[in-house]
């Protein structure tokens, strides 16, 4: 059996789709240290050990479980089947529910399709609802605002350079007219902030680029303009502090998904009894874990 192989692929979807990358102005950001320089070019070289949200590295062992001694010739040719598809969703090949049905059992293929809408992983439980509505009505604002303030500074460009024969009452014009488009924004949102509850103000700074605090005065972490404005997770703006999002692809579950439940059933039939034992443990303390996870992030929004 490929199990060693088929963690691997599980843990490659799992980060695939779950990871929420560190994006600091719309790139990865590096940990504070000193970087390797390559002798020839003399440009810095960065490793995946020089980001805040490298992927560490695992290894994956070969299971210790004592194989049984199988006579029965459907479990064979089951065993075997189940085998390939791991195979085939390993070397990134699709298969299709179909076949993954007709391999399981009712039970293990019931429990397979509630994997698939289950929120199990943070990043789910996290983000899985998508962007709260509220700050749709912010980022409309804040987008219009940008084109404004692109609007501007293209002006003043060409007015710099000679290109364009702009007056400077046009040009100031532009530049009031996005700060004017900047406070509205920055004022829907303090309205958002301050009509919601702290249930609803904990979902809110999870999709933020940095903490949002009306109350802090001058210590703000926000500014009436492009660089200050604070930017809602998944915005493809250069002053972005943070824009990383999952992707939680719903392919990419499926595939995890299938591949668990495959997993699960081909060491239900190749592995004595105590091995199946030992996984319904493991599962149960998935499951208390997922719950304790839920709770916890309950907590934490009541306060």
């Amino acid at each position: 059996m490929l199990l060693p192989q088929v963690d691997e692929r599980i843990d490659d979807l799992q980060y695939e789709n779950y990871n929420v990358p560190a994006l600091m102005y719309g790139y990865r950001k590096l940990v504070q240290r000193s970087h390797n320089v390559n002798s020839a070019t003399g440009i810095h070289e960065f490793t995946e050990e020089d980001y805040v949200d490298a992927r560490v590295k695992k290894t994956y062992a070969i299971t210790q479980h004592k194989f049984r001694a199988i006579s029965d010739a459907v479990e064979l040719h089951t065993l075997h089947v189940l085998n390939g598809y791991m195979k085939s969703i390993v070397n990134n090949k699709n298969v299709s529910d179909r076949h993954v049905q007709s391999a399981l059992t009712a039970q293990q293929y019931a429990e397979y399709v509630e994997s698939l809408s289950n929120q199990a992983h943070p990043a789910e439980i996290m983000y899985g609802n998508g962007m709260p509505s509220e700050l749709r009505d912010y980022n409309a604002k804040l987008h219009a605002a940008d084109f404004q303030n692109n609007k501007f500074e293209k002006m003043s460009a060409l007015k710099s350079t000679g290109r364009k024969k702009y007056s400077a009452q046009s040009v100031t014009a532009a530049s009031n007219k996005a700060e004017s488009l900047y406070e509205d924004a920055l004022e829907r949102l303090g309205e958002i902030w301050s009509s919601a509850t702290p249930a609803e103000l904990y979902e809110l700074q999870t999709w933020m680029d940095r903490e949002i605090d009306f109350d802090n005065g001058f210590g703000m972490s926000m500014s009436i303009d492009c660089i200050g404005m604070p930017r809602v997770r998944g915005s493809r703006s250069s002053h972005a502090m943070d824009s990383g999002l999952p992707k939680l692809s719903k392919r990419i579950k499926r595939r995890e998904c299938q591949l668990i439940a495959i997993r699960a059933a081909a060491c239900a039939i190749a592995f004595e009894p105590d091995a199946d034992e030992n996984d319904a443990v493991s599962a149960e303390d998935a499951d208390k874990f997922r719950e304790r996870l839920k709770n916890l992030l309950s907590k934490n929004k009541k306060y």
